[in-house]
């Protein structure tokens, strides 16, 4: 059974979704529409993530990677992504204009008062630039307040799976 994956978070990061699922491919930049990309989800290192969420706004998008999973790596994505995302079936529309049925993971916690880490959202911003999303959209990424990581240790870690060039050209 093909399983599809959409990513609209840090998972956008080839690099990032790599270092965790080394066997997935990706597919292609698609588009969610009716949705907007939202940094409230509640994790447990006390930072947020990222969501999306519906809205009546007609002009509302939310720009992801479409990724093919296997039944073991979709098991793995579930555990990453844990009790605080609800795995919702979409259909999303590749830029291609091919639609695909594809999950997803909408936070079922959110708190609006919560910034991403740094680190965060440069894993967000660079999967959005690799995408190759339209500017607007990964500059608004960019724009996000953010704060620093109080644990150096993983926020240097996590900088560093950008630095990691094994998983460079396995797109």
């Amino acid at each position: 059974m093909t399983i599809y994956n959409f990513s609209f978070g840090s998972n956008m990061s080839s690099s990032r979704l790599l270092a965790r699922l080394p066997e997935a491919k990706r597919i292609g930049t698609a588009i969610l529409k009716g949705y907007e990309l939202t940094f409230d989800m509640v994790s447990t290192d006390g930072s947020a993530k990222c969501s999306i969420r519906e809205t009546d706004n007609t002009d509302a998008l939310v720009y992801g990677v479409v990724y093919q999973l296997n039944e073991m790596e979709k098991s793995i994505l579930d555990e990453i992504e844990g009790p605080r995302y609800d795995c919702v079936d979409i259909t999303v529309e590749l830029i291609d204009g091919e639609r695909v049925s594809a999950h997803c993971y909408i936070a079922n916690t959110v708190d609006d008062s919560l910034l991403p880490f740094d680190w965060y959202l440069q894993h967000v911003h660079r999967g959005a630039l690799e995408a190759g999303v339209p500017n607007h959209y990964s500059e608004a990424i960019l724009a996000r307040q953010s704060c620093d990581d109080p644990d150096k240790t993983r926020a240097a870690r996590e900088f560093a799976i950008h630095n990691n060039k094994n998983h460079q050209g396995t797109l």
